[in-house]
């Protein structure tokens, strides 16, 4: 039989395409293995949403070129799509097609699966619910490479859902490009909450302006749904978001995430922030700093800007020296370091409910709490299923500490 390895870079969105594309392959009739086991195929899923993103790309198919005896690479993607010159000097790499579907079409020649039934035998799937964005923030490529909003039916997803609940998985996590963008997200979410055999779902990154007073109240409602929220900000100041074309205010931004709290004190709130955009000043950084620091943000995910081929940004002037982005990100990851810890703490002699993930240290499991707390423990000798009640006992500085109660 032959044989097929995959590599992902970037996304949940490109998590799902990879999953999708290991069971073409499997419909193929080949079997998915490790890239040590040297497969006849490795396919590379790429991302491009930053600089560092590609640079990250190339050297993960050099890599996997150099493993491999006889490599035979396909590299699919984002960065396939806007780095298609770059990607094929790299030698050892067969096709690049930025297009999961064109793989299965042209290169297998399968018809096309309408969804996954597994997700690599995890008890955890995403499940994307649409693709595509035409918001054009104006330091972003994606909706150049993903090409315009595309909604996948009610009816698929939810037959895809219950696909992967027969098949083990117990949490469901929504994603896409810009999930805000589905027409019938609040009727997915409705649906997805009816599965029997789905005891957690949650919600990938949001934009602000797309999260609706009636998704709140029934997220609020259900109890099925993580108390999660990631909610890209990318500045706190207004001249700088008028600049990369964001659409609200950092007052909107801030009234939202207190309207979320004040319906759900316990959840967290992660959010993506982009230092060092062109025309950025100090004191403009200082007021996204400050934003942070005085809202119910919990948590960062901190960019550095880099110019994307294509966007209105980078023509703009003004770029901050890559010693200020470096200087602005390490304030602001501390600033998150320090606020991600205190979130936690308050959870110290709780018990929560907790999904169990695997770790790589002998002897301790990783339980994810609702709200996202990984929360390391001594597992028992035998484990009731993939749900485990666990007490908080300490926060050691990025570590949770727990014990099964």
């Amino acid at each position: 039989m032959r044989s097929v390895s995959f590599k992902t870079f970037g996304c949940r969105l490109n998590q799902y395409d990879t999953e999708w594309l290991r069971e073409e392959f499997e419909h193929a009739g080949f079997k998915a293995v490790s890239i040590k086991d040297n497969p006849d195929i490795c396919v590379i899923n790429t991302c491009a949403v930053t600089d560092r993103a590609c640079h990250e790309a190339r050297k993960g198919i050099r890599t996997e070129v150099n493993r491999l005896p006889k490599p035979f690479v396909i590299v699919t993607g984002c960065y396939a799509r806007i780095g298609i010159n770059e990607i094929s000097q790299i030698k050892g790499v067969n096709i690049v097609e930025p297009d999961p579907n064109k793989i299965a079409v042209d290169f297998l020649k399968t018809p096309l699966l309408p969804g996954i039934k597994s997700f690599g035998g995890r008890s955890k799937a995403f499940v994307k619910i649409q693709e595509g964005c035409d918001q054009f923030c104006s330091y972003c490529v994606v909706p150049y490479v993903r090409g315009k909003p595309r909604d996948r039916s009610i009816e698929e997803v939810i037959r895809e859902v219950n696909d992967l609940v027969n098949n083990g998985c117990e949490e469901i996590v929504l994603t896409g490009t810009n999930i805000g963008k589905c027409q019938n997200l609040l009727d997915i979410v409705k649906e997805i909450d009816k599965v029997e055999g789905v005891r957690r779902i949650g919600v990938g990154s949001i934009e602000p302006i797309c999260i609706l007073d009636e998704l709140l109240d029934f997220i609020q409602g259900s109890q099925k749904f993580s108390r999660y929220f990631h909610i890209p900000l990318q500045s706190g100041d207004n001249r700088i978001l008028n600049l990369m074309k964001r659409w609200y205010t950092s007052e909107e931004y801030a009234e939202l995430l207190y309207a979320i709290k004040e319906r759900m004190p316990d959840c967290a709130i992660g959010a993506d922030v982009i230092v060092g955009f062109p025309g950025e000043a100090e004191y403009e950084f200082l007021n996204t700093y400050n934003l942070i620091a005085n809202s119910p943000i919990s948590r960062l995910h901190i960019f550095r800007y880099s110019k994307r081929p294509g966007t209105h940004a980078i023509n703009l002037p003004d770029e901050p020296p890559d010693m200020v982005k470096k200087e602005r990100s390490m304030i602001l990851h501390k600033l998150s370091e320090n606020k991600w810890a205190n979130f936690r703490r308050e959870f110290i002699g709780k018990t929560l409910e907790c999904s169990v993930e695997p770790t790589k240290d002998d002897g301790w499991l990783i339980g994810v709490t609702k709200n996202y707390i990984k929360v390391l423990f001594k597992p028992p000798a035998s484990l009731p299923g993939n749900f485990i009640n666990l007490k908080i006992k300490k926060v050691e500085g990025p570590m949770t500490y727990g014990e099964v109660s």
